[in-house]
């Protein structure tokens, strides 16, 4: 039971990052123009990784443990509902709570917004995508992470 105890703690602590590790943002949607575009906009300054569904999106998100997660939240297998999104989150926050979450969805409107940031999402920005503001917030959640000089 102490061995579990110690694991479940440590996979609530950010582990420091390296100096010179780019961080990793998971990008998860399933439209393949906004997750290309997110990946080629990204990919200079970090290690990206995209997932379209449920099951890929949890996979790596548990495999890779991201920094940041970009989510979509009309994803299959309930591409007409928030649900699946609100799933991802809920499993992200519960598992490891310290990775940046910026949700980007075109489901915007108060109350869809306000359950993103209960479950602990860390920006919600709609859809269609303001690209320079999710950068420029991505760049944010990634120095706020970063070591302190020594």
């Amino acid at each position: 039971m102490e061995v579990f105890d110690k694991a479940a703690s440590s996979a609530a602590r950010p582990t420091p990052r390296a100096a010179g590790v780019r961080p990793k943002v998971l990008i998860v949607d399933d439209d393949a123009a906004i997750t290309q575009q997110l990946y080629w906009t990204l990919c200079d300054e970090f290690e990206v990784l995209t997932a379209n569904d449920l099951g890929s999106a949890l996979r790596r998100a548990t495999i890779y443990e991201p920094d940041i997660l970009i989510l979509d939240l009309h994803l299959p297998p309930t591409p007409d509902a928030p649900d699946t999104g609100l799933r991802i989150l809920d499993f992200v926050k519960v598992r490891r709570p310290a990775p940046k979450v910026f949700v980007v969805s075109a489901a915007a409107g108060l109350g869809i917004e306000k359950a993103c940031y209960q479950r602990g999402a860390d920006g919600f920005i709609g859809k269609p995508l303001d690209i320079e503001r999710l950068l420029a917030a991505v760049r944010r959640a990634a120095a706020s992470e970063a070591l302190p000089s020594l």
